[in-house]
């Protein structure tokens, strides 16, 4: 089977990116490349299966599945991760500033790999929502996907644990992260 990459990237900060990738890390048990040296996945993935770049440090030549986990603005190795995956998702907030910041990021990756997948993240209003939908799908090819806010992603920190293995014993939360796990299943479903 062939190996796949996906790169979590945007150029906003605060939209959830680390913590859609934490998540993506739990579910699918794939090492992380970050260019944040002081990234909260260090908390989260053990040592062995996480790689923090030194600022001037390039993407190691790396066989197998990855997860590159990257902020701030483009740079050679956010292009060398995105040329090389599979998938670029790109986060956003659902207001004005955050939805520009989101097209900001997709101009500067479409060129170099078109299979964007954007989640509008931490959603708590559904005007908003329409807005940030009617606006995106005005880009051709892009796939948008939603997930809601939710307490399920900061017990990721709390409890270093995958939603999934923090509510398999715990039937009040499976209840409570129901609306999160679909989401979060919907896109699982884009990715492999």
């Amino acid at each position: 089977m062939k190996s796949k990459k996906i790169t979590i990237w945007s150029t906003k900060g605060g939209v959830g990116k680390t913590s859609i990738c934490a998540e993506l890390h739990f579910r699918l048990g794939w090492p992380v490349v970050t260019n944040e040296r002081r990234s909260m996945l260090r908390f989260l993935v053990d040592e062995k299966k996480l790689k923090l770049l030194d600022p001037k440090e390039s993407i190691p030549n790396i066989k197998g599945d990855m997860l590159f986990d990257f902020g701030g603005y483009i740079d050679e190795r956010v292009i060398s991760a995105v040329k090389q995956s599979d998938y670029i998702i790109i986060p956003t907030l659902y207001e004005i500033p955050d939805i520009q910041g989101c097209i900001d990021t997709i101009n500067s990756v479409k060129d170099y790999n078109k299979n964007i997948i954007v989640i509008i993240n931490k959603i708590s209003s559904s005007n908003l929502l329409q807005f940030a939908n009617e606006t995106l799908s005005k880009i051709d090819g892009l796939q948008i996907k939603n997930l809601n806010q939710s307490r399920a992603f900061p017990n990721i920190y709390k409890y270093k644990n995958g939603i999934l293995d923090i509510v398999k014993d715990n039937p009040l939360l499976k209840f409570s992260y129901r609306k999160i796990l679909k989401q979060f299943d919907d896109i699982m479903n884009i990715l492999q």
